[in-house]
């Protein structure tokens, strides 16, 4: 496995286990693009705005939300992709939104996160 697999995994480990300060410390510089058109689309810095427009979002509007990956792989030497599926329950029913996630990893930590997912089936399950 490469660090930069291992981290990713890590990240997926962190934030099941709601794990805030290691979170916060695979994320704290991170430069954090989440797919534009989804409802929490845009690119934010570090963890405390990745906190503040993704996780807490996501948390308001999913109950029992998870990011699991089905496969991470190794892209390069220092970034990871991780294919899996979003699994949750909205106001308009239960989810199950394919994604992939391409990280890029430096000193043990996630310097770039590039989600791509489909939007239109996110902008779907929480309008309201």
């Amino acid at each position: 496995m490469s660090e930069a697999t291992e981290v990713l995994a890590d990240l997926y480990g962190a934030f099941a286990a709601g794990d805030g300060e290691r979170l916060g410390a695979l994320l704290g510089n991170t430069h954090w693009v989440e797919a534009s058109g989804g409802p929490y689309g845009g690119t934010y810095r570090g963890f405390g705005e990745v906190a503040a427009n993704v996780f807490g979002p996501i948390g308001n509007d999913v109950g029992d939300f998870s990011a699991k990956p089905d496969s991470i792989a190794p892209v390069g030497d220092d970034a990871a992709l991780a294919l899996g599926f979003y699994r949750g329950t909205t106001a308009n029913g239960p989810i199950e939104i394919r994604f992939a996630h391409l990280a890029h990893v430096a000193d043990g930590a996630i310097v770039r996160f590039e989600q791509f997912t489909d939007t239109h089936q996110w902008q779907q399950a929480t309008a309201s």
